[in-house]
């Protein structure tokens, strides 16, 4: 797996950000959402711009996207599956959010995994035919009531000790819960103006609009997508150049409102924000910095 030089340069480039990010009060969400020390782990941005937390998995240390779009479950590439010499007891059907077939991919015994300093139990592990990532970690399995994700200051942390129902400098946003999936992150936003159930997920470079609400909008095209002027989440709205046209609507077809937009990580790197799944609620910035 990584060096251990590697992970000290990773540890000194977290330091690096902490000292020339945001102000010390900015960056204070641990003690504002009450986080110890050990439910905070340092988190690298790739390539993709997706954030990346180191898992265990027996007793292999790997560094995997935090995908809050993942609902399979914990995801290694085909390399590192066979890499790590695990055996497949299943195999499961792979998706994609149109509902078409991508690949039939296998499913090993479950393995200990460890996350955020601590035990998440024995955890079946998912092929991931990926060319370049090497896997996937879901939110559902950080087995905790609520996470808190900084792109800014590379931070992720999860916590269980419950919430107040006000947290000075953050408003709430109610979350559309889906029965399907609880750990989805969905709520209703406005894109243009025009309300939408949206997805919040880091998974996604950029964001995705789907393409028959882009021709009833009429969003100008781009070199490589469309322009949006405004998606707005709460309080916060920011404009895209170029978001791609992506078909959601098979992701969670359970629910009264389709997904119409997926939030990138494009958007989610901007602003800390905080999903508390024990109360349904999306804890953003009151304001924009």
């Amino acid at each position: 797996m990584r060096s251990v030089f590697l992970r000290f340069f990773l540890a000194l480039t977290l330091t690096l950000q902490l000292g020339c990010s945001r102000s010390s009060d900015d960056s204070d969400w641990p003690n504002t959402f009450g986080y110890s020390p050990s439910e905070i782990v340092a988190v690298e941005i790739d390539s993709f711009g997706f954030p990346n937390i180191p898992v265990t998995i027996g007793d292999d240390e790997v560094w995997l996207p935090f995908d809050t779009g993942n609902m399979v479950g914990v995801s290694l590439s085909t390399a590192l599956f066979d890499e790590l010499g695990l055996d497949t007891v299943r195999t499961y059907n792979r998706v994609n959010g149109a509902g078409e077939l991508v690949a039939t991919l296998r499913v090993s015994e479950g393995r200990p995994v460890q996350v955020t300093g601590k035990t998440v139990g024995r955890k079946e592990i998912h092929e991931f035919d990926h060319s370049t990532l090497p896997g996937l970690f879901d939110p559902a399995d950080l087995e905790t009531g609520h996470f808190t994700l900084d792109y800014s200051t590379r931070r992720l942390a999860a916590g269980s000790k419950p919430l107040p129902r006000v947290i000075h400098g953050y408003s709430s946003v109610p979350m559309v819960r889906s029965e399907r999936f609880p750990a989805l992150i969905l709520v209703q936003g406005t894109i243009e103006g025009h309300s939408v159930v949206m997805e919040l997920d880091t998974g996604k470079s950029r964001t995705v609009v789907n393409p028959g609400l882009v021709s009833e909008l009429d969003l100008k095209p781009t070199a490589s997508g469309v322009r949006v002027e405004s998606i707005q989440i709460g309080n916060l709205s920011y404009s895209v150049r170029s978001a791609k046209e992506v078909d959601q609507t098979a992701i969670d077809t359970g629910s009264r409102e389709s997904i119409m937009v997926g939030v990138g990580s494009d958007i989610l790197s901007q602003f800390v924000w905080t999903v508390d799944y024990e109360t349904g609620v999306l804890w953003l910035p009151s304001e924009r910095d």
